[in-house]
């Protein structure tokens, strides 16, 4: 699976982090605005690459890294 630069970084980071990430920290990480973030973590979410904690199906507080993620990075780098 080949991911887009922003998807990449966002995983890399989380990887680093060790901990649930919220969407404005995903912003600080790529200096993106709003719109922008909100559809990297779609993408991601969509790909099981990052899961949902907290918040509802409108609203999201916080994402944590999958296991399905962090063996593509390994596969990767």
């Amino acid at each position: 699976m080949k991911l887009p630069v922003y998807e990449r970084e966002v995983l890399r980071c989380a990887l680093m982090s060790s901990k649930p990430f919220s969407p404005a920290v995903v912003r600080s990480w790529l200096l993106i605005k709003h719109e922008a973030g909100r559809q990297v973590l779609k993408s991601l979410e969509s790909k099981e690459l990052i899961r949902r904690i907290g918040g509802s199906q409108e609203r999201s507080y916080a994402f944590l890294i999958t296991e399905k993620a962090v063996a593509l990075l390994h596969r990767i780098e």
